[in-house]
């Protein structure tokens, strides 16, 4: 495992070849990346990797700070909408960030920016796993075509089947719809245009 400041060098990395700027879209990437990873070092650097040549754009975040600083600049990049949350919970911590324009979803209606908290986030495939259980009930509302996930890099696996593992371990009971989405397919509703991913920093090693 990488120390945390070699991990903040190579995500900075990632973030300036493909974030800053707002210049990387879906479909239009053409990166050369300068450092190797070996599986057994950092998922959650291989997870970045792959989840930003897919087209995501990622935020990489130390503190409450940063997380509302780039909420705030995606929100400004689409019209300062508001943000539909798909749990109070996170419509609660993201008012604790002091962002205004946000509200818990209405599943009747359809908004232009959400935003998710997730299961999981898999390596290889740089793909994020949602459950029902981080929505409304027992479904999950279908995703706006831009959606904001926040993960933690704790949250980061090998691959589905450790994932699977991970919810089962944490949850009584398996949730009752589980997704995978990631920048390059969208397996649940066609449409998703822009996927962002806010990764916080939630281990020492």
């Amino acid at each position: 495992m990488k120390d945390n400041r070699t991990r903040e060098q190579i995500m900075t990395v990632i973030r300036e070849a493909l974030v800053d700027n707002g210049t990387t879209s879906s479909g239009d990437l053409n990166v050369n990346f300068n450092f190797n990873v070996n599986e057994n070092e950092d998922l959650s650097v291989i997870f970045a990797q792959t989840f930003c040549k897919n087209g995501g754009s990622m935020f990489y975040c130390y503190n409450e700070k940063d997380i509302g600083k780039h909420i705030v600049e995606i929100q400004q990049q689409h019209g300062d909408v508001t943000i539909g949350c798909a749990s109070e919970n996170l419509a609660s911590f993201m008012g604790h960030l002091g962002i205004e324009n946000r509200c818990l979803c209405d599943i009747s209606k359809r908004y232009t920016l959400g935003a998710s908290l997730c299961e999981s986030l898999i390596a290889w495939r740089g793909g994020i796993v949602i459950s029902s259980n981080q929505g409304l009930g027992t479904t999950i509302p279908s995703l706006p075509d831009t959606t904001i996930v926040l993960a933690f890099t704790s949250q980061v696996v090998i691959d589905w089947e450790m994932a699977f593992e991970r919810m089962k371990n944490f949850y009584n009971n398996t949730p009752d719809n589980i997704i995978m989405i990631n920048p390059a397919s969208y397996v649940y509703r066609k449409g998703l245009q822009k996927l962002y991913l806010i990764l916080i920093e939630d281990e020492n090693t």
